[in-house]
């Protein structure tokens, strides 16, 4: 049986358990698997992967000061990408132009976990750059699933098929009228546990949010127009606060009919960076003393980093991580004639992680609670997509894939089966309908 080879550029504590999932699902499907893991320091990743050891049979660790060298595809690089069916972005969006350029070259398909939505031309056009590559991809029949994971992601994935259901009713006065999604991300500890890089969750949080609204692009100061939220198993409302995030411009580019989309996030780790911003310490004025140097660098500097998996294990089994919740809802107000008058109503579907403490008996362990429902979705639907690939036509499933789009073209027993998994893994499915005016 030829293994199925997955190649990762970077291994930190999404790609770690992401490849562990492969691996899972590959164990349930009689697959036969191999790894080729692209990262700086070998020792690191391994240490990541510290509570799946058994595992490094079928890895091969290639150390690199950077990745030029394999996307250039220079000689010494050939025999290690030979046969790759899947490249996986587990560094940084930046890398994604490149390794999408590298596909192409060798035929292989590519998952990423986020856009770079922060540069300049992708807020002036409002498209994520791996667009640019859609017609070579298509031409090639290769498949690029972009912004995978559990949001952006199974977000998206979920309201695609709500949104394609709805739109499959073909009735003439339905209107969806608006898409709020809402985020949850908290953590109650005894110490300060970033489930992402600090630098990272700085830089999202500090940027002017951005959110549609009666068909025009707004552009909002931070942590301005908050909103309350209740999410299930939760025993309060959160404070919601927009949030400029891949699934804003990838609902508008899918369903270009909506005029009001927003993205809401909130929880322990957004209040922080509220308080360092309200506060002036992510200010870009330089210091008194030291005009190299501006007030938020400082800062950057002084916070904590983020934690090695052997430490976030050793806090969730010792309790000083007590509780840790990650949830996204997404409602959908979709208005219509019944019984001779206009009616709307809210759908909502949404996904709950609330089981952490239970990856201490597994080899997912030392995952964040972010980092693991993150890596489990990003694996979970790339591996659906690649089944359907392997049953399928290439060209029914190429360029470049969004949630929606993999909602949309996947059959509906492939979509269940995606949703299953998810359960199966830990990540809890709601939905819902409510009578707007109950709102």
């Amino acid at each position: 049986m030829t293994p199925i080879k997955i190649v990762f550029f970077g291994l930190g504590a999404v790609g770690s358990a992401m490849l562990i999932c492969f691996s899972e699902l590959a164990e349930r499907d009689g697959a036969a698997i191999r790894f080729v893991v692209y990262v700086r320091n070998p020792d690191e990743a391994r240490d990541a992967l510290f509570h799946a050891e058994q595992l490094f049979e079928h890895i091969d660790f290639i150390k690199l000061s950077d990745f030029s060298s394999v996307f250039a595809l220079e000689p010494a690089h050939e025999q290690e990408l030979t046969g790759a069916t899947f490249l996986v972005n587990a560094a940084l969006p930046e890398f994604n132009g490149a390794m999408l350029e590298l596909a192409l070259r060798i035929g292989a398909h590519t998952v990423d976990l986020a856009s770079d939505i922060y540069g300049a031309k992708t807020e002036r056009t409002l498209t994520f750059a791996q667009y640019a590559y859609d017609t070579a991809l298509r031409e090639r029949g290769i498949a690029a699933l972009i912004n995978m994971g559990v949001s952006p992601g199974v977000t998206n994935f979920l309201i695609g098929r709500r949104m394609h259901d709805l739109l499959a009713t073909d009735r003439k006065d339905l209107e969806v009228e608006s898409i709020d999604l809402y985020l949850l991300e908290d953590i109650d500890s005894d110490s300060i546990v970033f489930s992402w890089s600090p630098v990272v969750a700085l830089e999202e949080l500090a940027q002017h949010p951005r959110i549609l609204r009666d068909g025009r692009m707004l552009v909002l100061d931070p942590f301005s127009e908050a909103r309350e939220y209740h999410f299930p198993h939760e025993a309060s409302s959160s404070r919601q606060y927009p949030l400029y995030q891949e699934e804003l411009l990838s609902l508008h580019r899918s369903f270009p009919e909506i005029e009001s989309i927003g993205v809401y996030t909130g929880g322990s780790e957004v209040e922080l960076v509220k308080a360092l911003f309200q506060l002036n310490l992510l200010s870009k004025r330089s210091l008194p003393d030291r005009p190299e140097m501006t007030i938020e660098a400082m800062v950057r500097a002084i916070l904590p980093g983020m934690n090695k998996p052997r430490r976030i294990e050793e806090y969730l089994r010792s309790g000083t991580i007590r509780r840790a919740h990650f949830a996204a809802a997404a409602e959908i107000r979709v208005s219509e004639t019944v019984r001779n008058e206009r009616q709307t109503a809210i759908e909502t579907v949404g996904l709950s992680y609330l089981r952490y403490p239970e990856l201490l008996n597994s080899p997912y362990a030392g995952a964040t609670y972010i980092a693991y429902p993150t890596a489990a979705s990003a694996a979970i639907l790339a591996w659906h997509a690649l089944d359907y690939l392997r049953t399928k036509s290439a060209q029914t499933l190429s360029g470049v894939i969004t949630g929606e789009d993999l909602a949309r073209i996947l059959p509906r027993p492939r979509a269940d089966a995606i949703r299953r998994d998810l359960v199966a893994w830990d990540i809890d499915l709601f939905e819902s309908v409510r009578d707007a005016s109950e709102t």
